[in-house]
């Protein structure tokens, strides 16, 4: 017999912890998927200031503390949604490593963001930014508790690499479960080349457009076919490709990227599209892994 599919999700008691449990609980509701509900309670290294018999103290309080946090998120799940199978665990582990070594047993790992207020970027430091980056699984970053509605599209971005058919496969298959329609979206000049090289070397742009809707149409190649209910749009647009999905995320009910973007090398891990992503979108994030990622 299979092993169960599963989606773990992190909390730590926040509002944006409690959004993605919702969104996770959802997810894993709609897939008959396990919902494994996690909170790290280590610290990223140990506290020198302390001395052996404090440090044991603190952290015995860190891990009651830890329990009741996922108890509460557990019981708020089978409250809402008493079918659907949940557990809870808390890790000694800092949040980081423990959702790196959950996310090798999952299908998918979701965490929230807590926004732009002055911890944001330790937060996603410390925990997106680098799950993102590293993690064996999928991973969605959620930002707000806005629910999607049967006509909010999903929304991929795509770059011409062979990264795309992981993202493709991907946004497919969730408009595909959620009866959205699909927006591809493709951004064909990221840089102002008339500004660096001058005019002469930059073709023209009716020409680089067409270019641009012609690579969008053979990676599109196949999957009209396989996902044959899916409403497809495209967006080809002459943008940063950050921006461009930024907009776009306002109106999504979910953004589907690669980890790496063009140029990208397991050095950097995480493109600037994802990167930028992570931080602002208002919708979902779901940063899927490429064909070459190391883990």
């Amino acid at each position: 017999m299979s092993e169960a599919r599963s989606v773990t999700v992190g909390v730590d008691g926040s509002a944006p912890a409690m959004a993605a449990l919702d969104w996770a609980a959802q997810y894993a509701h709609a897939r008959n998927m396990v919902l494994q509900v996690l909170t790290a309670v280590g610290w990223p290294g140990e506290r020198p200031a302390y001395g052996g018999y404090q440090l044991a103290e603190l952290k015995d309080a860190a891990r009651i503390d830890g329990q009741h946090t996922v108890d509460a998120a557990v019981d708020r799940v089978r409250t809402v949604m008493p079918g659907l199978a949940v557990a809870g665990r808390v890790s000694d582990e800092p949040a980081v490593r423990a959702l790196l070594d959950a996310s090798v047993f999952s299908d998918l790992v979701v965490v929230g963001c807590r926004g732009l207020t002055p911890t944001a970027s330790v937060v996603l430091g410390s925990v997106s930014t680098a799950l993102s980056a590293h993690a064996a699984s999928p991973v969605v970053v959620v930002r707000s508790d806005r629910q999607a509605g049967p006509t909010t599209p999903v929304v991929a971005g795509i770059d011409g690499s062979e990264r795309d058919e992981a993202t493709l496969e991907a946004a497919f298959a969730e408009a595909d479960r959620a009866g959205a329609p699909l927006v591809v979206a493709h951004a064909w000049s990221d840089v102002t080349l008339v500004g660096v090289f001058g005019a002469s070397v930059v073709p023209s742009w009716i020409e680089a457009r067409h270019d641009a809707e012609e690579l969008v149409h053979r990676q599109l190649a196949g999957w009209h076919g396989k996902y044959p209910d899916v409403r497809i749009g495209t967006v080809v647009e002459r943008e940063q490709p950050a921006h461009m999905l930024l907009e776009l995320a306002a109106t999504a009910g979910l953004v589907v990227v690669g980890s790496h973007g063009r140029g990208g090398f397991a050095g950097m891990r995480l493109g600037s599209v994802a990167r930028r992503l992570l931080h602002y979108a208002d919708a979902p994030v779901l940063i899927v892994r490429g064909p070459h990622a190391e883990h």
